[in-house]
């Protein structure tokens, strides 16, 4: 049912039409626009819906896939950064232990200048902590920062073991030197105080063919070379006090023979002197008064001789000495 118009309205006439209402024809218009309209649509509706279904689940899955590839790659990239600060440590713990060789072979003293000694031994010390980090539990970040610290340590460390090798170089060539010019100051002085002769002839003159070269080895020769000159002139120096000793064994038993021969002379001089010299006159001996006896004489003097008797015995007595070996008065007879 229609509206009737407004007032004053004029009526518009409508078309004839076949009892068909405009409705009608707008849905017969929207019918003709839409597929499959006009169809059964009851017996289509399941294979839509699974259809949908599907769609639904692809997208999903689609989805899982993304975020199981981003995690997949994640992963990948989270190891990749933890296996390169492995890589790294690697590296510095293999430049480490030759530093820790060198420090434990040698000490500050053995290099020129001690602080490059002092650096090293601190470098290795923080290389130690470096090296203790888990890396294989460490995040993406704290890996990163790992093999950052790690490449760097390493390359100090290589920067502080070349240091410390040309510092100790420097020592070594000093220390060489010193020991060369020591050793020819020593030759040089016994070679100047020798007696030159058979025994020393030749050691002198070699001992002085060396110290012409170790007197000034050059500014290019290096450590070995200087320490062989020192050997070599230690050896000739030695070389050189043995054919002195020898020398003076020599000079010692010509000393024992000139004076075995002076004592052998003497002794032929005075057995010769003994010889010449006529024995001393042995001295006279004392004449000894014997007593005598005479029979039948009484009352006269002693026979030459000095004797004396006694009257009525028969018996003579000597007189006594006076101390000269002859007999004295004796005022009784």
């Amino acid at each position: 049912m229609t509206a009737p118009p407004p007032p004053g309205a004029h009526a518009i006439p409508l078309p004839a039409s076949d009892d068909t209402s405009p409705s009608d024809d707008l849905d017969d218009m929207h019918q003709d626009a839409i597929p499959g309209f006009g169809t059964d649509m009851d017996a289509d509706e399941p294979a839509r819906a699974g259809h949908t279904v599907r769609i639904v689940l692809t997208v999903l899955a689609v989805v899982a896939a993304v975020a199981l590839v981003g995690v997949i790659a994640a992963g990948a990239v989270t190891a990749s950064v933890r296996h390169g600060a492995e890589q790294a440590q690697a590296v510095l713990r293999e430049t480490n232990t030759i530093a820790t060789r060198f420090a434990k072979a040698h000490k500050a003293s053995d290099l020129a200048d001690a602080k490059a000694w002092s650096r090293l031994d601190r470098r290795i010390s923080d290389n130690a902590r470096i090296l203790d980090e888990p890396a294989a539990r460490l995040s993406i970040r704290d890996a990163g920062s790992l093999k950052n610290r790690a490449g760097k340590a390493n390359k100090d460390t290589n920067t502080l073991v070349s240091a410390a090798r040309r510092a100790l170089a420097i020592k070594q060539e000093a220390d060489a030197r010193e020991s060369l010019a020591k050793a020819v100051g020593e030759a040089t002085k016994l070679r100047d105080g020798a007696k030159r002769d058979d025994d020393t002839g030749t050691a002198i003159d070699d001992l002085t063919t060396i110290l012409e070269r170790a007197a000034e080895p050059g500014k290019d020769v290096t450590v070995k070379e200087l320490e062989d000159l020192a050997s070599r002139v230690e050896q000739a120096r030695k070389t050189l006090e043995q054919a002195i000793a020898t020398q003076a064994e020599h000079a010692k038993a010509k000393r024992a023979a000139e004076e075995k021969a002076a004592r052998e002379r003497q002794e032929r001089e005075r057995q010769a002197e003994q010889q010449t010299v006529p024995d001393p006159t042995p001295p006279q001996q004392q004449q000894q008064w014997i007593p005598q006896y005479q029979s039948g004489q009484s009352g006269q003097s002693g026979q030459s001789g000095g004797t004396g008797s006694q009257p009525g015995n028969g018996w003579s007595v000597p007189a006594p000495s006076d101390g000269n070996g002859l007999p004295g008065n004796d005022p009784g007879l």
